[in-house]
């Protein structure tokens, strides 16, 4: 998806975010609403959440703040399950997505990041499962990025699935209880989040310590905008 198409999505989650907003007591929506309406279909508010989970971050849309907005409704392990749950199908979308237009749509993606797929053939190579399990175990990688790779380096649906889960789960895990340390103001859940959340990354960036610049490049694309690699 183009620059432009992504500020069309999120203007558009802002309109929609301002007009329940503002128009929430005309329609008597309210917290309290929303929390009725979510212990009396339980059920149809996980579908729905879990749409608009996979749907939004399909296309870039910010993992965190849908898993913000799933505990403020649901409980920790819950959200967990759902994150989880539309984090694989969000996944499978965007690999469906690299495999059907192939290895020019990724490099032209990653290039416009400020990165040169070339310099991540090497790795990928040499085991596709680990790449896409430690850049979805690092926790500022963009999930495009593991999932668009998936669809292009040679490693089946299964084992992407199976990398996909076990990459993220150790950070929606932190996430989730960090979150849930503010809401509380519980301050050592909210340290020992955090600790575990720089842990998790330290770890995963060992492995590939040689390619940390390209890394950052990649992630943050507007820091090193003006400084390109050689």
């Amino acid at each position: 998806m183009n620059s432009k198409n992504k500020f069309i999505l999120f203007a558009a989650f802002i309109v929609i975010c301002l007009f329940v907003a503002v128009f929430s007591g005309y329609f008597g929506l309210n917290s309290s609403s929303i929390e009725n309406f979510i212990s009396i279909n339980h059920y149809l508010a996980v579908v729905i959440y879990n749409i608009l989970f996979i749907i939004l971050t399909s296309f870039s849309f910010s993992v965190t703040v849908m898993t913000t907005l799933g505990t403020l409704f649901f409980s920790a392990w819950e959200v967990i399950i759902y994150v989880m749950i539309g984090i694989l199908g969000s996944s499978f979308i965007d690999f469906y997505i690299s495999r059907k237009f192939g290895r020019e749509y990724i490099k032209n993606y990653i290039k416009k990041r400020g990165g040169k797929i070339e310099k991540f053939d090497e790795i990928v190579e040499k085991n596709p499962f680990k790449t896409v399990l430690i850049l979805s175990a690092i926790f500022f990688v963009p999930p495009t990025l593991p999932n668009f790779l998936g669809g292009v380096i040679k490693i089946n649906l299964k084992k992407y699935f199976i990398a996909t889960f076990l990459g993220n789960l150790p950070n929606t895990m932190l996430t989730v209880f960090l979150i849930n340390g503010f809401f509380y103001s519980n301050a050592l859940q909210i340290y020992l989040s955090i600790i575990g959340l720089v842990l998790v990354t330290l770890i995963s960036l060992y492995f590939y310590k040689g390619e940390f610049k390209e890394i950052l490049h990649l992630s943050f694309p507007w820091v090193f905008r003006h400084k390109p690699l050689e």
